[in-house]
């Protein structure tokens, strides 16, 4: 008479089967943690891009209301337009910092370095003329007037737009008003948030005397 016992493949099977329930879960949570960072970052791009579209808009708006009076500043001289790479300075009849909603502002675009990780932060200046402040540049102000509009940047820069010889247009680095006449017909900003993303490109046109009359 033979005797079977099914204890010793029973206990084979009860742990195999526990092994695979096991290596399942640890997929199904991996894929999870996988899919909530995906969520999460879409969620910041999203937020990211939304806060990019707003201030180049703003930008631009600024820059489409821009005012082609000179104004005097200490020292008797004039200043009306500025700007290079990395800064932008110029009068607007626009403002969006909170108690500069009336009158002209002096606005201040700049973009500055951050040494911890080498990017750069986007901020902004405003001076109203009924408040004072108009003849100080940025460099000059204090803290709690400049604002930051976008932190971490990759890069940002600013190219304008020049009608040179010949009638033919080009875009320079530089527009200093004491070897220019006038305003740049257009002023392009060209945000980067990140190096293996494309660039976010907006122009912002200013309108001949002519064209506002």
């Amino acid at each position: 008479m033979t005797f079977r016992s099914d204890k010793g493949s029973t206990l084979i099977e009860l742990l195999i089967s526990i092994t695979i329930v096991g290596v399942i879960l640890v997929i199904i949570m991996g894929a999870f943690r996988i899919g909530i960072r995906a969520w999460e970052k879409g969620e910041r791009d999203v937020e990211s891009f939304q806060r990019q579209q707003i201030v180049l808009s703003i930008l631009k708006r600024q820059m489409s209301s821009i005012c082609r009076r000179p104004i005097s500043i200490e020292g008797g001289g004039s200043f009306i337009f500025n700007g290079d790479e990395k800064l932008i300075d110029f009068i607007s009849t626009v403002s969006i910092i909170p108690g500069n909603d009336i009158g002209n502002v002096r606005v201040t675009y700049r973009v500055s370095r951050n040494n911890e990780n080498d990017r750069y932060h986007f901020e902004i200046a405003e001076r109203n003329f009924l408040t004072g402040g108009v003849d100080e540049t940025i460099d000059m102000l204090d803290d709690e007037m400049i604002h930051e509009l976008i932190a971490d940047v990759y890069d940002v820069r600013f190219e304008y737009l020049k009608m040179a010889q010949d009638n033919v247009k080009e875009w320079q680095p530089v527009w200093n008003e004491g070897d220019e006449t006038g305003l740049p017909l257009a002023v392009k900003c060209i945000l980067q948030m990140d190096e293996k993303k494309l660039p976010v490109v907006v122009v912002a046109r200013i309108l001949s005397q002519e064209e506002i009359s």
